[in-house]
């Protein structure tokens, strides 16, 4: 799959967070941060992407909320474009696979708060 293909199937808009999440696989654990969040996935960035189809447990905590978040996701793309520019980010792209409904409805409205910035308590 070329990154353009996956970028034209994006269903939901992505976000720019800088939020820590810990990743690991059968055989390694990784710390590392999610640079972008969406309700179907989040971007990793990192050096080291993993294969395409490289299953994943994810574990991070959204900002202002004490609660950890855990997902299972696949990796789907490597590699962005900063927006705006021609730059390339090294990472990875990881659809969620397995989410509880309770962390998807974290996830969702988390996303709101930022896709309205004038609602949060910031």
């Amino acid at each position: 799959m070329t990154q353009a293909s996956g970028r034209d199937r994006r269903k939901d808009p992505r976000f720019d967070v800088k939020v820590k999440v810990d990743y690991s696989t059968r055989e390694m654990f990784v710390s590392n941060y999610v640079t972008n969040l969406s309700k179907g996935g989040v971007f990793i960035q990192t050096d080291d992407p993993l294969p395409l189809q490289s299953r994943i447990n994810l574990t991070f905590f959204l900002p202002d909320l004490d609660i950890k978040i855990e997902a299972k996701g696949k990796v789907v793309w490597t590699y962005d474009i900063k927006k705006g520019t021609g730059n390339i980010v090294p990472g990875m792209g990881i659809k969620f696979t397995d989410l509880s409904a309770q962390h998807k409805t974290l996830i969702e409205d988390y996303i709101q708060k930022l896709s309205n910035p004038s609602r949060t308590s910031h």
